[in-house]
């Protein structure tokens, strides 16, 4: 029987690959083991089908202090690699190098220093990556692997961080062959150079392997275009009839013009605090030659644990303090992820996504903040408006959100597909545009479609799975 180590570490992508179904695929091809943190183990546990073993990673407890050290200088020079650019533009590149930040000037001159060399010297990055390989616990779980003989060994990102990285040096160190599964539109323009080449990688579309071929210097064969197994939904819903109560449950009038507004996460709490008002005062003061209803869906991590003390609980508070002020506003309906408390982890349910997606599909105008939720407004054909304004706040950056011009944007932005609104005073025209002439931009929407999601639309899942079952049985 074939067997299947996957590691995942981050709770987005175990919630990606859980509610897409790939876990569920993947076990009906062999021996499936997944290894988890601690807490996520515990936490989806009974999400997983009894077929399915869970076991606990450790990597940072085994990775003493010098070591951890030298991992996150050369991580922090990898993630501002970017070579070949003169085959391949890439925008991250400046604008990663622009906003990186590090607690001393010395050390910021350092890392961009070699990252600059890095980027022009396949000879320094190979030396870069020696290094990085040399530092990482790739011995850490030795005898679990060999307990467990996988056939392959699956992870989730290029070596973004230790625990990544190491796992995937876990395999090449035990001569296992690895495979990265991508779960996010970003992951190939915009996390730098790998610090660990997979033996085979798995992508959304074409442009994601020109990026991986090009950028991350992966061999052509080495990289297969499988689709994104998340919107399989998506292209399942198209095939079936809309939801009829969905708009009474809502007490949303037949007439009604439906705005479908996510806001963003704590990177854009700023920004939300912002852009939720004059959303809402569109509802209030109804301008349009239509009468709207604005659906508003409160991001997941404003339910997640952060949020019980601390910084998170303060964001949580303001959110909560400005929503309830249009509570009662008959046109507009407040929307929470339907989700489970574990005592450690918000948990999504496969029924919250497809709630998603049915908003998606019933909406007239989907209205997010730099999110993948302009792709999925396109799948279903929906007029798509992205919100520019507002300051945007993470670990990396610190900026006006019209400067977050990172390549993953920006080849959504090439497309023309996308409504762009980079000031409040743009807002209510924009819409306007959007409910009275919809299908402006339907010829554009459908590239953008055939762009990201090219092939095994609504079977991306199961197409993944069989690849890598392929792999695994060294049939590619």
């Amino acid at each position: 029987m074939t067997s299947y180590l996957l590691f995942c570490h981050r709770f987005f992508e175990l919630r990606f690959l859980v509610v897409s179904g790939l876990i569920d695929h993947l076990a009906q091809k062999g021996k499936l083991t997944l290894m988890l943190p601690q807490d996520l183990a515990e936490s989806f546990r009974p999400y997983l089908s009894e077929n399915v073993d869970i076991v606990v990673a450790d990597y940072r407890g085994k990775t003493g202090k010098l070591k951890m050290a030298a991992i996150n200088i050369l991580g922090d020079i990898l993630y501002l690699t970017f070579p070949n650019l003169d085959q391949l533009p890439n925008a991250t590149a400046k604008f990663h190098r622009d906003h990186y930040t590090a607690a001393r000037a010395t050390t910021r001159a350092f890392v961009k220093g070699c990252s600059h060399l890095a980027s022009h010297s396949r000879l320094f990055r190979r030396l870069c990556l020696w290094l990085f390989r040399k530092s990482l616990p790739d011995q850490a779980h030795k005898a679990l692997i060999a307990q467990i003989k996988p056939d392959l060994m699956i992870g989730c990102s290029f070596g973004m961080g230790l625990d990544d990285a190491a796992f995937l040096a876990e395999a090449k160190h035990n001569d296992i062959r690895s495979c990265v599964v991508v779960q996010s539109w970003d992951r190939t323009s915009n996390k730098g150079y790998p610090t660990i080449h997979s033996d085979y990688t798995l992508v959304w579309n074409d442009i994601m392997k020109q990026e991986s071929i090009i950028q991350l210097e992966f061999a052509p064969e080495k990289v297969i275009v499988t689709g994104s197994p998340l919107w399989d939904t998506h292209f399942h819903k198209m095939t079936t009839a809309p939801d009829q109560n969905w708009r009474k449950n809502l007490g949303i009038d037949a007439a009604s013009k439906v705005l479908f507004f996510s806001c963003g996460g704590f990177g854009s709490h700023p920004a939300n605090m912002e852009v939720i008002p004059h959303i809402f005062d569109l509802a209030r003061r109804q301008p349009f030659g239509h009468h709207v209803h604005v659906v508003f869906r409160m991001y997941p991590q404003y339910l997640s644990p952060i949020t019980k003390s601390g910084a998170g609980k303060e964001k949580k508070d303001e959110i909560e303090a400005l929503l309830a002020q249009y509570k009662d506003d008959k046109d507009i309906s407040i929307l929470y992820p339907e989700v489970k408390f574990d005592g450690k982890n918000f948990m999504p349910s496969e029924a919250d996504h497809d709630y998603m997606t049915e908003c998606l599909r019933q909406c007239d105008i989907s209205i997010s903040q730099v999110s993948s939720q302009m792709i999925e407004a396109c799948l279903f054909d929906k007029p798509a408006i992205n919100i520019e304004f507002g300051r945007r706040m993470t670990d990396k950056y610190d900026l006006e959100i019209a400067d977050y011009l990172t390549e993953h944007l920006l080849r959504i932005y090439r497309t023309g597909a996308i409504y762009r609104v980079q000031k409040p005073a743009d807002l209510e025209a924009v819409i306007a545009a959007a409910i009275e002439n919809p299908a402006e931009k339907q010829a554009q929407r459908q590239a953008l479609t055939d762009q990201e999601a090219p092939v095994h639309r609504g079977d991306s899942a199961k197409a993944t799975a069989d690849t890598l079952e392929k792999i695994a049985r060294r049939l590619i």
